[in-house]
């Protein structure tokens, strides 16, 4: 009996062994290439959110997995302009001159590739290579926009405007013992808008030199002390020429005098501007804002208050310090409590050097303030900003009159000739001299003698198109970002 059983049980056992079974679905191997893909995408859409550095990482897979592909070309042309921005030009045209040589001169991306490299070669004053480099790309398969551009940036210069007469630019050096290094900016802004243009630039140091003077005169480029504006613009009221000041930024100077014009970025013009920016780029409805209690500091802040009420904003907490403060720890301690009350303000205003800002940021971070945005001044401008605030400082925002991460091309050259003839980056103080001393050439334009400077209409390097009738420059001011470790 038992043997029975057990004979039935091992030939049902065989019977299911022997029976017939489903098909095993083979291993399916996902293509390297959608993998390639999926890894493209993603990085594009991380470098969209300016998460620049894990872009780069997952376009190098890209480039490592499948590397004589299109999309390896697409890898290494987004990779370089990542660098480019960044400011690795080296590294930008090694990843470009790999696109190149994985697609033809058929595909867009080549075309593309070229163009870009053109941009980079002109921008780091290679201007022979960028020409070549330009007349392999085909316009019609890139942006008609930016290759004319650079066409019109890379061809031969006009030859210098020559004065008719031998006309006079008086350089007002006045008291400027303080402003040493501020001069010799406003001096080499002067010296190379004028170079070549057949007008004397004649630098005087005290008003008594003035009446010694013989014309024609253009204008005056200077003071760069409000103090020393009365003797120049007597002066210049008696021989009826303009004053152009690059400097001073006190809130209506230019209403002292009808001959008074100035390049600087007015302190409420700036405010204004930053106001509006916050506001309807940002969102900002409540404003913080952190001052110190010197006269600069009062002025911006009441400014500032002005004008974010102006545009439907207000400030929600208003707080001064000691012009010499070092310790910013109450501050942000007190910036935590409105956090945890849910009343933090959307955007923090500090209308000071960037010597106190490396002070106070690395205070909010310690103290876990989260969720408040940075803004500041013109006063921000300053590589030393990134250099000694590190990331606390990151995607705070500031506006200025010039930056040579500008695509403008009078910005370009501005940049690149004065490179090339000081060793030395310009400053917004040098755009500014430079823009007094051009809108005084301007004024040679006229059919029928000098066109009075209130008429005149020229493309500032630092964003001035012309003037008002009260003398105030009419412009839009450049805003500028940290990004890792650039401005």
């Amino acid at each position: 009996m038992w043997f029975r059983i057990v004979s039935c049980a091992s030939f049902l056992l065989f019977l299911v062994a022997c029976a017939a079974r489903p098909p095993v679905p083979p291993t399916v191997e996902v293509p390297r290439r959608s993998i390639a893909e999926e890894r493209f995408h993603r990085a594009l859409s991380l470098e969209l959110q300016q998460k620049e550095q894990e872009a780069l990482l997952l376009y190098k897979q890209v480039m490592e997995e499948i590397p004589s592909s299109r999309l390896a070309a697409k890898a290494a042309f987004r990779a370089a302009k990542i660098y480019w921005r960044r400011g690795y030009a080296g590294r930008a045209l090694e990843l470009l001159n790999r696109a190149v040589k994985t697609v033809g001169p058929q595909d867009p991306l080549y075309h593309e590739s070229y163009l870009l490299m053109a941009e980079i070669l002109y921008r780091e004053g290679h201007r022979e290579r960028a020409q070549s480099y330009l007349e392999e790309v085909n316009p019609a398969l890139v942006s008609p926009e930016e290759y004319e551009a650079l066409k019109e940036a890379l061809a031969p210069p006009p030859p210098p405007r020559v004065a008719p007469k031998e006309y006079k630019v008086v350089l007002f050096v006045g008291e400027t013992k303080m402003l040493e290094k501020e001069w010799v900016q406003v001096r080499r802004g002067v010296d190379l808008a004028f170079e070549g243009s057949g007008v004397e630039v004649v630098e005087v140091a005290s008003p008594s030199e003035l009446e010694s003077l013989e014309g024609p005169f253009l204008g005056v480029v200077g003071p760069l002390l409000v103090k020393n504006l009365p003797p120049v613009l007597d002066w210049a009221s008696r021989e009826g020429v303009p004053v152009v000041t690059p400097f001073p930024v006190a809130p209506g100077l230019t209403s002292k005098s009808p001959l008074l014009f100035r390049t600087s970025l007015p302190l409420d013009q700036e405010t204004s501007f930053m106001a509006g920016f916050l506001r309807s780029q940002l969102g900002v409805k409540e404003l913080a804002i952190f001052y110190p209690s010197t006269p600069y500091g009062k002025v911006m802040s009441r400014l500032m208050s002005e004008e974010i009420q102006a545009v439907g904003g207000e400030v929600t907490l208003l707080r001064s310090y000691p012009p010499n403060v070092r310790d910013f720890s109450p501050y942000a301690l007190e910036l935590k409590e409105w956090e945890e009350e849910g009343v933090l303000p959307q955007a923090l205003y500090v209308p000071d050097s960037w010597r106190r800002v490396v002070l106070l940021v690395p205070q909010l971070v310690f103290h876990e303030v989260k969720g408040i945005s940075l803004a500041g001044t013109a006063l921000w401008d300053d590589s030393r900003l990134v250099r000694e605030g590190g990331g606390y400082v990151e995607y705070s925002v500031f506006p200025d009159t010039f930056t040579s991460h500008s695509p403008y091309l009078p910005v370009l050259e501005f940049y690149y000739r004065f490179k090339l003839a000081y060793s030395v980056d310009p400053t917004p103080l040098a755009a500014q001299a430079y823009d007094a001393a051009r809108a005084l050439l301007a004024r040679l334009e006229g059919k029928d003698g000098l066109i009075p400077l209130e008429e005149v209409s020229f493309l500032g390097v630092t964003g001035i198109a012309c003037f008002t009738p009260q003398g105030e420059p009419v412009r839009v001011p450049f805003l500028l970002v940290v990004e890792g470790s650039t401005i």
